[in-house]
């Protein structure tokens, strides 16, 4: 891996109460250090400063496409960082849309389970009808294959003999944005987001 490409990897930011509330770049993060208003966070609670994090990557020069190196300093890329003076809360409100339908509903039908891997079996079914009511809002919308919908038609679930594997709701940001990245930042980040209650 590049160090262009080590620069543009993603970065957990924690506020004082250790809550996510965004994801940031390496770049990014390595400029909150170095300006002093974060701290890289492990997954063990341990904080530590720009200086102090420099030392402790003497210990891993061997991980490979892990440091990033120059003429004067190597630094560990961190997984995340803490922003001890920063009180904001995380934005919890996930804005509806297509793409995070399809993030929340993991790709799969909401009635048979089928993964929806082509683009040209995917609908977008209203549990209640619209033709009856039903509104474009996280709890009435959910993703469905091609089968289910025309089996369903303008009806229930009930009506139509389906049953939906769960009940649609609001996602958390935090477990739909996980989503989009890979599994090992997944396992990593999942750390914080235990704690704070907020993964699901």
């Amino acid at each position: 891996m590049g160090k262009k490409n080590i620069l543009q990897e993603k970065v957990l930011v924690l506020n004082k109460y250790y809550q996510a509330i965004q994801i940031t770049t390496v770049q990014k993060a390595i400029c909150h250090l170095v300006k002093g208003t974060a701290k890289v966070i492990t997954t063990n609670w341990t904080t530590h400063t720009l200086d102090e994090w420099i030392k402790i990557t003497k210990f891993f020069e061997n991980e490979n496409g892990r440091v990033i190196r120059s003429p004067s300093i190597s630094i560990l890329v961190p997984d995340a960082i803490y922003l001890p003076y920063y009180e904001s809360l995380p934005k919890i409100d996930v804005v509806f849309s297509r793409q995070n339908l399809l993030l929340r509903d993991k790709y799969r039908c909401q009635y048979c389970g089928k993964h929806l891997k082509n683009p040209k079996d995917r609908t977008i079914d209203h549990v209640i009808p619209k033709s009856r009511g039903g509104k474009t809002v996280w709890t009435n919308v959910v993703l469905c294959c091609k089968k289910c919908n025309l089996k369903k038609g303008d009806r229930t679930p009930e009506e139509a003999g389906l049953k939906l594997l769960k009940t649609p709701k609001a996602p958390k940001w935090q477990a739909l944005i996980l989503e989009e990245f890979p599994k090992h930042k997944k396992d990593i980040w999942k750390v914080f987001l235990d704690f704070a209650g907020l993964f699901e």
